[in-house]
């Protein structure tokens, strides 16, 4: 399976629903970040998501692809985006990841990854790139 290396950005994971992201890449990413979380000696994450049509099945792929690396999962709902980071905080969690298309149209969706207290972004984002391919 190709994936496109686009949808790995600066602050953020994020694609055309459908074409950059699916289900399949979905639960691939989810495997990567718990490695990932795993190498950094953490083992559980909270997993969030927005009210997009495609979220709620990239986060039921997402949470099947973390807890086969591995990691635990706190399933913290239907959230705005602060509320994965608040996760961070006040919940016993090595790291975080919302489904979120933000502030992009429609037909995107993506992911705000954190791990320890603190937001996952360039060449972190890029290393998980690495572990997804």
């Amino acid at each position: 399976m190709r994936i496109n290396p686009q949808i790995f950005r600066e602050y953020d994971i994020r694609g055309i629903v459908g074409k950059d992201l699916t289900g399949e890449i979905v639960k691939m990413l989810g495997k990567s970040f718990g490695t990932y979380i795993i190498s950094k000696g953490g083992n559980k994450v909270s997993v969030g998501r927005d009210n997009r049509l495609s979220s709620p099945k990239f986060k039921s792929a997402l949470i099947g692809g973390i807890l086969s690396a591995g990691c635990d999962v706190i399933n913290i709902g239907l959230v705005p985006t602060p509320v994965m980071y608040f996760s961070l905080f006040n919940l016993d969690v090595d790291g975080g990841i919302v489904v979120t298309g933000s502030h992009n149209p429609p037909n995107f969706n993506g992911f705000k990854l954190a791990v320890g207290k603190t937001t996952i972004y360039g060449d972190q984002i890029k290393e998980l790139g690495k572990l997804l391919r």
